[in-house]
């Protein structure tokens, strides 16, 4: 058993080099939006206008609220974090969030600065949690993350059936050049989608089972043998310090269950207090192009990021080809990737 890594991965599981918005700086963006309104309704109350003056000065009100709702909405930043160099994405996709995920971003939000204990409670769960979400941010999939490059429009792809077994040893049919846009970073390169024919040849021949590293295996890495298979001599550190050799399809989570013809797949569980692992979380395998991983539809989602740090997202139902030496990130917990030969 290898010991355990030290390899530094953020305990927010975004993609290294994405960093969460310091809560005094969205504090602060909050108030710069809001301070124009603010001063023109405190005119439209406290002054003796006329009504045409009034109306107008309702409307910028208007103009500057639908202004800040665009810019946040379609250009994941508001005046106000523009300023404070912050962002709103997705938290699965890098991307501006649009305006239906804002409109229950904010509606959330107001109706707990409304109650005032529910702004507190919130305030509190702000600054317990890894990502620094609020529940408005939980119920719309947003993240506020320091200002950086937006990820790339998601490209139109096939997925392969929710309900179809993922066969560790069938190869999977991909697309020359085909690419994942990645999240909140420059794509890694190529991803492959799985082959309709991936639930008939596991019904037929199963999946292989996945044996334990043996000690010399696991204590020991080296360089890739020229022409050696790709489907051989793959393993996956944890971050807890477990080393599994990959030789057939795993599933990881917090007490993960294969689909139907899944039957033989390796089942490893994850202790995750914060819950941030999904039961079924992730899928890993190899066949002839070497190792993948799939997303089995978890709730926070997978990263692939590689040995240049740029990152990819795992989109559920997606096989993601995993060169050596990455790593793969699942809610807060993580594993490293690695190639092992005997010779």
């Amino acid at each position: 058993m290898s010991a355990r890594t030290t390899t530094p991965v953020p305990v927010t599981g975004l993609p290294p080099g994405v960093h969460t918005g310091p809560l005094g700086a969205r504090l602060a963006a909050q108030l710069i939006d809001l301070v124009v309104p603010a001063v023109l309704l405190v005119i439209v109350l406290s002054a003796d206008l006329p009504a045409g003056a009034i109306v107008l000065l309702l409307l910028l009100i208007v103009t500057w609220l639908l202004l800040v709702g665009w810019m946040a909405a379609g250009g994941a930043a508001s005046p106000g974090m523009r300023l404070m160099k912050l962002q709103v994405v997705g938290l699965r996709d890098g991307r501006p969030v649009g305006w239906s995920r804002l409109a229950i971003r904010e509606v959330v939000l107001a109706a707990l600065t409304v109650t005032i204990i529910g702004l507190l409670a919130m305030l509190f769960l702000l600054a317990k949690h890894p990502r620094r979400q609020g529940w408005h941010d939980l119920l719309a999939g947003s993240v506020v993350i320091k200002q950086r490059a937006l990820a790339p429009p998601r490209p139109a792809r096939r997925t392969a059936p929710q309900d179809a077994p993922l066969s560790a040893t069938a190869a999977p049919e991909r697309p020359a050049g085909a690419q994942l846009p990645t999240p909140l970073a420059p794509p890694a390169g190529p991803a492959r989608e799985p082959s309709p024919a991936l639930a008939a040849t596991a019904a037929s021949s199963g999946s292989r089972r996945l044996e334990p590293p043996s000690e010399a295996s696991a204590s020991r890495v080296t360089p890739r043998a020229e022409g050696a298979q790709l489907s051989q001599g793959w393993r996956a550190v944890l971050d807890d310090g477990r080393a599994l050799a990959v030789t057939g399809l795993v599933l990881l989570g917090r007490n993960p269950q294969g689909r139907p013809g899944e039957e033989d797949a390796e089942l490893i569980k994850v202790t995750d207090e914060t819950r941030t692992v999904s039961k079924t979380h992730l899928a890993m395998g190899v066949d002839t192009d070497g190792l993948f991983v799939m997303d089995r539809g978890s709730t926070n989602g997978s990263t692939l990021t590689d040995t240049s740090g740029a990152s990819t997202p795992c989109y559920p139902g997606d096989t993601v080809s995993v060169p050596e030496g990455s790593i793969v990130s699942f809610g807060n917990h993580w594993l490293r990737v690695e190639r092992h030969l005997e010779g």
